[in-house]
């Protein structure tokens, strides 16, 4: 059976001056990039990043495709660095309807994809950060990661090197299901039970994206805040 994605997108400028964050709701593509704050023009790597997304992913809806897009997104920032000689980068984190897979994500750096069904909360993605591999291996606890100095160390981004490592897999999606894009602005912010009730209580994927943006700001979200969310129907 194949199924409908219905989007809503919100994003905002949480603690920071500047807004890094870029998402986009697209012809049955859907993503989130949030710019790397250590490099140069975060906001440029990440708009450019899925602006080559959704352009290259439209001339292959395949999920081979997808992969494809995401490399063409980290050439498109790699190739802007190099014009402007600095170095810049981003995380992604997509959703795409292709014509071979079914629903496919693609995930790179710190970005996550979440799925609500039957009321639970589960996160999909796995974060490529320095700490997040050390509480995998068990080399640290995750009550000593959340206050580690390495937390937000990334171990892969788009627009760093010419070779991109992209996470994809196939989402066994079925009518009911909710899934959540977001940067670390919000889950960093809101508690999982927090996020979880917004997405069980409101209907209206713009609604409930909105929702969630507006109550990490109102925590006083101390990064960029932005949140994708897609019904399956």
């Amino acid at each position: 059976m194949t199924s409908t994605l219905v989007a809503g997108a919100a994003t905002h400028p949480g603690g920071r001056e500047t807004n890094q964050d870029a998402v986009v709701v697209g012809d049955g593509v859907f993503g989130l990039a949030d710019g790397v704050g250590g490099l140069s023009s975060g906001e440029v790597a990440s708009r450019l990043a899925l602006d080559a997304l959704t352009a290259d992913f439209a001339t292959d809806r395949t999920a081979e495709g997808l992969v494809h897009a995401c490399r063409q997104a980290n050439l498109a920032v790699l190739r802007r660095a190099d014009r402007e000689s600095v170095t810049m980068g981003t995380t992604l984190v997509a959703v795409a309807e292709t014509t071979d897979a079914g629903v496919v994500a693609a995930h790179v750096g710190d970005s996550r994809l979440y799925r609500l069904r039957d009321g639970n909360l589960d996160a999909l993605t796995r974060d490529h950060t320095v700490i997040a591999e050390l509480v995998r291996a068990g080399a640290v606890s995750e009550d000593v990661a959340e206050e580690h100095p390495h937390r937000n160390v990334l171990t892969r981004a788009v627009g760093v090197r010419p070779d991109l490592e992209v996470d994809t897999f196939e989402l066994a999606c079925r009518p009911g299901d909710r899934l959540l894009l977001c940067s670390d602005g919000l889950f960093k912010t809101l508690t999982t039970e927090e996020i979880e009730e917004v997405l069980a209580s409101e209907p209206n994927p713009q609604d409930a994206a909105d929702q969630l943006v507006a109550a990490a700001v109102e925590q006083q979200a101390d990064d960029n805040v932005s949140a994708v969310v897609v019904n399956v129907e």
